[in-house]
């Protein structure tokens, strides 16, 4: 009898066979790379704007910050407006500022990935100071709080974008 017909059948079996179990393999890699919750603030994280100096003549932006919610944060994002019809806040200035915080990527930070420093203490404030030389005349400034939180024993950094604040700014 003619076995030929027979290994080539045995040959694209098996190729189909090892091309399934690859395929399987490359999902199940993949699918650990999606995430599937977002980390979100607890629910009472707060963050409130004690006082606001802006010296347009000098073009400095001094920012007194406080946490009045139930959890510490770690620092904030900060955008400012130069426009008066703009919803959005989209100039990030963080990389502006002169002192009072760490830069970490583009946020403005009080530690060093190990705590949120900014507790929710009456004393405890933050003031920090930018130069915001060559935006022009500033009208709005927002911030975004920042928490460390601990995410299958790992420091996750989480934005709390819901928790944004809101200023107007005058000259």
């Amino acid at each position: 009898m003619n076995k030929k017909g027979l290994s080539v059948i045995i040959g694209y079996v098996l190729l189909i066979s090892i091309s399934i179990v690859m395929s399987i393999l490359v999902y199940q890699w993949l699918k650990t790379y999606v995430p599937t919750e977002e980390i979100k603030c607890p629910e009472g994280t707060s963050l409130f704007i004690r006082e606001i100096n802006y010296d347009c003549t000098n073009s400095v932006l001094n920012i007194t910050v406080k946490n009045n919610g139930k959890f510490s944060i770690d620092g904030y994002f900060i955008h400012v407006s130069n426009k008066t019809d703009e919803q959005l806040a989209v100039i990030d200035i963080s990389q502006r500022i002169t002192f009072g915080g760490n830069i970490s990527g583009n946020a403005i930070t009080f530690s060093e990935w190990t705590e949120n420093s900014l507790t929710p203490d009456e004393n405890n404030i933050k003031i920090s100071s930018f130069n915001v030389t060559g935006y022009g005349t500033l009208t709005k400034v927002e911030l975004i709080p920042t928490r460390i939180q601990e995410v299958n024993d790992k420091n996750k950094f989480v934005s709390c974008g819901d928790v944004r604040v809101e200023e107007k700014l005058n000259c």
